[in-house]
């Protein structure tokens, strides 16, 4: 009885992988490469130093001319990228309806990656933040720290506090205001979208992701994987509306890559989406998911 039970353990266990992997072939590969981003309809990758966009209305992919380029960043027709081509660090900023592109040289380094919304476009450089409207040819320091990202008008980005560990803070460009949104220390890596910020807790947690409402101010843990069930990085992680993307390894030394889970912040629920623990970089836009694996990007309308 006791090896017919284990030989029935044998076939769930198989049909639910077979499951799985069914559903992964769900997924759509549209192009190789790595580093993917997404907004309106359009997602950006480089391949091998060059810029390429994906039209998801048209199914159409278009090699931008650029070599030395990483990090892209899309919003609406506007694309930025960290450039390398000429030798000094620079980003360059890209019109793809009309194919116009201009430079930001000003304060910006090796380790400069960009994020836009709009027509505001913000990075670090040697510990500081910065933001230029392309709109009017301005560019400010916002404040010392890193890793900043946009949404509307505000700017999240890291700092170290008083304690000289790394805290999340959220700036209004109207307001000129500031505000520390994250608890104890070692926050890094967030992301914002709308009244939501997220990022990666290495105080409490190794690398869970914890989100603060911006209007309540209200702070919850989102995951809480642990060396046994793997842990959850928001160092690749995104949000948009009420979705949150984030990868999931067994192994804390290698964050890079993963098994890709959603999280609904509506219900509190997550739902793994690809097996391997191969997956890197997940974006979101609305329900559209894109991230790379071993070369490729793939996308999800989930």
């Amino acid at each position: 009885m006791k090896g017919r039970l284990f030989s029935i353990s044998l076939v769930l266990a198989f049909f639910i992988l077979v499951s799985t992997v069914a559903s992964a072939a769900q997924y759509t590969k549209i192009g190789s490469g790595d580093e993917p981003a997404i907004d309106a309809g359009k997602v950006a990758w480089i391949n091998d130093g060059t810029v390429h966009v994906y039209d998801l209305v048209t199914k159409k992919e278009t090699a931008v001319d650029s070599s030395g380029a990483s990090h892209p960043a899309i919003s609406g027709n506007k694309l930025v990228w960290h450039d390398e081509s000429s030798g000094v660090p620079r980003l360059t900023v890209y019109d793809l309806d009309t194919g116009a592109r201009t430079h930001i040289t000003k304060d910006v380094d090796s380790d400069s990656i960009p994020a836009i919304y709009g027509s505001r476009i913000v990075w670090s450089a040697d510990s500081s933040v910065y933001m230029r409207d392309i709109s009017i040819s301005r560019q400010t320091k916002i404040a010392n720290g890193s890793n900043p990202d946009v949404c509307d008008d505000r700017i999240s980005y890291e700092a170290y506090a008083d304690d000289d560990t790394p805290q999340i803070y959220v700036y209004d460009v109207t307001a000129k205001t500031t505000v520390d949104v994250s608890e104890y220390g070692d926050n890094i890596f967030s992301h914002i979208d709308g009244d939501k910020v997220i990022w990666s807790d290495f105080y409490t947690r190794l690398g869970n992701i914890r989100m603060c409402d911006l209007v309540t101010l209200e702070q919850i843990e989102i995951t809480t994987g642990d060396g046994v069930t793997g842990y959850d990085t928001g160092g690749s992680s995104d949000i948009s509306g009420n979705k949150l993307v984030y990868l999931k390894h067994n192994d804390i030394s290698s964050m890079d890559s993963g098994d890709l889970y959603v999280y609904d912040i509506d219900t509190g629920n997550s739902k793994q989406l690809t097996v391997g623990n191969t997956a890197q970089t997940p974006v979101i836009s609305g329900n559209m998911i894109v991230w790379s694996d071993s070369g490729s990007i793939y996308m999800l309308n989930y």
